[in-house]
């Protein structure tokens, strides 16, 4: 049935002017989405990079496999699992050994999503959301991922594919038992995130500790250190890892002309570079750096993604993107580990990443949150002026403060601040060598309340000001005559 509706003049003229400004609102439409493309945009439209050979093939990765993972094998359970996700329901099947969807007590999920609104689970959705998928991740999930990754890092064309991790720290732990044999060199800054050193320690690697700048990771040190080494004969690495936006601890972004460096480095030198960027969305600045995916056009880029700092850390969201032969191999992992991620948090995820624009408003409205906590906390240290010094960190979620007139800042942290009731992480957390002195702090912002960070600041200028009276006190005193 048709209805038609007689307007009164002044309803006509309304609609008329509504009708008039719908170009307008289309113009605003498109433009929001392009804003939202925009943000997304992690690549260089100038990116062709010629000179470094090449792309690897499936033969050449196996130079960088340790043999404990050569040995794995698939399980064939787990095949048949892919297997049941691909074949039609005309199939009668006997063969997975999965749970009946009558048992699960949970007889509906209903979530509440800023901006994408509600993700209401029951029925067979649900069943779905509950029950055991392939190891390599949920697989509307991972059609979405692949398009996600293309579009936001438009890589190169090289053979790679995506798998669902539970967060980042679960695709550093697999990829340092892919490649590290016993006593592997492997290349990190001074400086680096914890879950790194503690993934790498039962392999006693070999650390190649490469300084950094205001601008991250400094390149032509890690040339001279990789040159002098092969002049040497020393055993080569086989990987470098690298958080290039956000540096945890010293919130550093690598500027692209590095990352090309750094990237022509790994050609030169054959190593692969593990790319930990989980805070590429917490990057303060307008600027948008290609990522090291972006620029991976011989396939020595294995990026690990985590929306753990902007969307939820018990989510353990996160995925990494790879070569096909690399990524083979990590679900061979994923097969004997632990079967798959949870399939619940990764329906979650899926309903994220399909609502493109609204997670393009969420994550700026969470990278604003983070700068203007950021900036407070950098006015409220001013009252530290003199007593450390410190850059205001591009990205990220800390700052990093060299203390002045102490040598060594583990007693100043696990007594004297303590003590005073303020907590800090030494530098030493950040090193891998954890007895080794150090004058860093790492400070937080993400979370500490505005009205506390002036207190906060005012006890550590304090803290410091009596470690480093402690200090004076235990050097050694000169006699008068040598004075």
């Amino acid at each position: 049935m048709i209805v038609t509706m007689k307007f009164p003049r002044m309803n006509k003229e309304l609609l008329k002017k509504f009708i008039d400004i719908r170009p307008v609102m289309n113009a605003l439409n498109r433009r929001y989405s392009q804003n939202h493309e925009e943000f997304f945009k992690m690549y260089s439209e100038d990116c062709v990079i010629n000179g470094y050979g090449g792309p690897l093939t499936a033969d050449d990765y196996t130079r960088f496999f340790s043999k404990r993972s050569m040995r794995r094998e698939p399980a064939l359970t787990r095949e048949m699992t892919n297997l049941s996700y691909k074949v039609g329901k005309h199939v009668i099947s006997l063969a997975e050994g999965m749970p009946n969807e009558g048992v699960f007590p949970i007889s509906k999920v209903d979530i509440e999503v800023k901006g994408t609104g509600r993700l209401l689970l029951e029925g067979s959705d649900l069943s779905a959301a509950l029950q055991y998928i392939p190891s390599q991740g949920l697989p509307p999930l991972l059609s979405e991922l692949r398009q996600f990754q293309n579009d936001v890092h438009r890589p190169p064309a090289v053979p790679r594919d995506v798998i669902v991790t539970n967060g980042g720290q679960h695709g550093i732990y697999q990829c340092m038992d892919l490649l590290m044999e016993e006593g592997d060199p492997v290349v990190l800054n001074e400086y680096t995130y914890t879950g790194a050193h503690v993934a790498l320690k039962p392999y006693n690697p070999e650390i190649i500790s490469i300084p950094e700048d205001q601008y991250g990771m400094i390149p032509e040190t890690l040339e001279s250190i990789l040159s002098a080494r092969l002049s040497r004969g020393l055993k080569m690495p086989k990987l470098l890892y690298i958080i290039p936006t956000g540096s945890n601890p010293t919130g550093t972004v690598v500027p692209e002309e590095r990352r090309r460096k750094i990237y022509e480095l790994a050609c030169r030198f054959d190593f692969l570079i593990i790319e930990d960027d989980p805070y590429v969305f917490c990057n303060y600045s307008e600027k948008r750096v290609p990522t090291f995916l972006s620029l991976d056009t011989c396939g020595r880029v294995i990026r690990l993604d985590s929306l753990s700092k902007v969307v939820s850390a018990g989510l353990r969201a996160g995925w990494v993107t790879a070569p096909t032969p690399v990524l083979q191999k990590l679900e061979l992992h994923m097969q004997s580990e632990l079967l798959h991620s949870c399939t619940l948090s990764q329906v979650i995820l899926h309903h994220l990443i399909s609502n493109r624009e609204a997670l393009a408003s969420h994550l700026k409205a969470a990278r604003d949150l983070y700068r203007q906590r950021r900036d407070a906390l950098s006015d409220a240290l001013q009252g530290l002026t003199g007593l450390a010094d410190w850059t205001l960190p591009d990205a990220g979620l800390f700052f990093w403060l060299k203390v002045r007139g102490v040598e060594d800042v583990h007693n100043m942290v696990f007594r004297t601040a303590l003590k005073r009731g303020l907590m800090v992480v030494p530098g030493q957390a950040f090193s891998y060598y954890t007895n080794a002195p150090c004058q860093y702090i790492r400070l937080t912002f993400s979370r500490i309340r505005y009205e506390n960070m002036n207190t906060a600041t005012r006890h550590l200028a304090d803290i410091i000001k009596e470690e480093q009276q402690l200090y004076l006190q235990k050097l050694p005193q000169r006699l008068a005559t040598e004075r």
